[in-house]
């Protein structure tokens, strides 16, 4: 497997492919990069069958062009026999690969030079960088600095003796780069971006540009690079400063969120608003909302907050790629504009999004689960203009949130106009004080009805009063053997009898002895097993009660997944303690 440099939007991506591992070309150049001869593995790489025609600097980009020229230029006429490094990257069709190349002068004008990939192995690297004399006095050409992350460690050092001038972690190397570098801390998106840029060098990812602007106005440009080795994988980090910040970049800034490098709300609304309202291109948008973020905040902190947006802006730009433009409309909301209008194309860029998120994210904090709900309405299959269109997509992520979130919503009017019908009633009925009254009603005759009817017959029926009014597919009381005591509902057998016996199976529940799933498939990347229990007998939500050690409750949803209110969370929590104590089921 050979990683290659692939053109992916904003920059250059790291893709891995079945290819031919660069480890034998080599090949004849004079000082201006025309090619004179190559070997058999030179020319398929290039694709071609005659190599002496053509200007080496064609599969380099200019600027390794034009220092591979002065460093042949440079080369010490006293030693030709001695070898010498250069890095540069060279380029294949749509794919480049970091590679050395070790040159040998064999005459007036003429060298030799052989080819390896930068990944082939830890030892080329520090050849290249650190041996090499030339290469080392091409570098003190250069005001720049370099970074590399390996191991949970930053090191920084210089292009102009190499000199180290920082090691340590994370938050070390944050501070260091901001007062080092000198970056304008009047700006908090300069702090976001760094945060970013962070967070994604910690996940390993790759060719990615960050712009920074400093306290003098100018800006400060950084470009990481992935290179793996036989026993890892680093990360390399190039930093160059520019001039005062020119109107294009002014322009870039103001219109790119500062923590995910995407549009800004104020940027994204623009272009969709011309795109649909001016140009009438066909289109369809996706509202994407980050599942219970508050909760994520509070739990693990702001800082980790903030590299959870990043990731997802990240994953976002990974799935829809060059079909369509991202942006950040709110704190965990994000709107994507797709250039295609099929179910087939959206559904599948919205399922790579959501399985992004949720596995790439939950590696950030050990014991996280990270999901997102989305909403996708079209343009002009379903509405006429944008502010319709965002209005339908937002109606759909409401949907998707009381499914049970970790989902999305294609609008369809068959399926969905009655549910915008039926939340707009409950929309009255709450500003009435409708909804609250009859909830009492129905709360108030289900705890008569316990604490009234004392045997085992009657709990039946009271088990189906409790289905009807939470809208649940099943409520199921096991006893301490974990034997089904009652059942109402749909269930039609005793599914959960062999799961009980699992060893591992209340290892989920917290404190106060009660499970709340929302939707099971977060278990999918935590316990596999449990997560095929789930996905077999087609339970979509559930709520578990553990009363005195002894009695389990089980209120469950097959289908679909859906989000229980705090409210009825605690009054389910309450009717289970009640039930067992009042039924003394043991």
């Amino acid at each position: 497997m050979v990683g290659r440099i692939v053109w992916g939007g904003g920059g250059y991506v790291l893709d891995v492919h079945n290819t031919r591992r660069i480890s034998d070309i080599s090949f004849s150049i004079d000082k201006d990069l025309n090619i004179k001869s190559g070997n058999r593995s030179f020319s398929i790489f290039l694709r071609k069958t005659e190599v002496s025609s053509i200007n080496l600097s064609e599969f380099l980009s200019e600027n390794d062009a034009e220092n591979f020229k002065h460093f042949l230029s440079s080369f010490n006429p006293q030693v030709p026999n001695e070898p010498a490094n250069f890095v540069a990257k060279l380029k294949s069709r749509n794919y480049l690969i970091i590679c050395i190349f070790t040159v040998i002068k064999a005459g007036d004008n003429l060298f030799e030079v052989t080819v390896e990939e930068l990944s082939y192995s830890r030892h080329l690297l520090d050849r290249a960088l650190l041996e090499s004399r030339e290469y080392s006095t091409l570098l003190q050409n250069f005001d720049a600095y370099y970074f590399i992350y390996e191991c949970e460690k930053f090191t920084v050092k210089n292009t102009k003796d190499l000199n180290t001038l920082f090691v340590g972690n994370c938050d070390e190397f944050k501070e260091y780069f901001e007062n080092f570098f000198h970056l304008n801390k009047s700006f908090t998106q300069e702090s976001k971006q760094l945060i970013a840029m962070l967070a994604n060098i910690r996940n390993l990812e790759t060719g990615k540009y960050y712009n920074f602007l400093r306290a003098d106005k100018k800006l400060l440009t950084v470009h990481t690079l992935r290179a793996s080795t036989r026993t890892k994988t680093i990360v390399v980090g190039s930093v160059n400063f520019g001039q005062k910040i020119a109107p294009a970049e002014n322009a870039y800034v103001e219109s790119h969120d500062g923590l995910t490098g995407i549009y800004n709300k104020k940027a994204i609304t623009e272009i969709a608003v011309k795109k649909i309202n001016g140009q009438k291109v066909p289109c369809s948008m996706i509202i994407i909302d980050v599942d219970h973020f508050k909760e994520c905040n509070d739990t693990f902190g702001h800082n980790f907050g903030d590299k959870v947006l990043a990731s997802v802006a990240s994953c976002i730009k990974e799935a829809i790629g060059t079909k369509g433009i991202a942006g950040r409309i709110g704190g965990d909301e994000f709107l994507v504009l797709l250039d295609l209008t099929e179910e087939d194309d959206i559904r599948n860029i919205t399922r790579n999004i959501r399985t992004g998120i949720q596995w790439n994210i939950t590696s950030i904090e050990p014991g996280s689960t990270v999901t997102c709900s989305m909403g996708v309405a079209r343009f002009p299959l379903n509405v006429k203009d944008y502010d319709s269109l965002f209005n339908l997509a937002d109606k759909c992520l409401y949907i998707a949130k009381n499914k049970g979130r970790n989902c999305y919503i294609i609008y369809k009017p068959e399926l969905h106009d009655c549910i915008f019908i039926q939340n707009r009633q409950n929309e009255n009925k709450i500003a009435s004080g409708q909804l609250y009254n009859e909830a009492a009603d129905d709360v108030v005759e289900i705890l008569k009805a316990i604490r009234e009817k004392k045997s085992e017959d009657d709990l039946q029926p009271i088990l189906q009063k409790l289905v009807d009014y939470l809208g649940i597919s099943t409520i199921m009381v096991y006893d301490s053997a974990h034997r089904l005591y009652c059942s109402a509902g749909r269930a039609e057998k005793n599914f959960r009898e062999e799961a009980l016996k699992q060893e591992n199976y209340f290892s989920f529940f917290n404190g106060f002895d009660y499970l709340h799933l929302d939707n099971t498939n977060v278990l999918d990347s935590i316990s596999q097993e449990n997560y095929v229990f789930y996905r077999k007998n087609c339970i979509s939500s559930t709520l578990y009660v553990l009363c005195n050690k002894k009695t389990l409750i089980c209120f469950d949803v097959f289908k679909p997944a859906r989000t229980f209110p705090k409210e009825k969370i605690i009054f389910m929590l309450v009717v289970a303690r009640l039930l067992a104590s009042t039924f003394n089921i043991g």
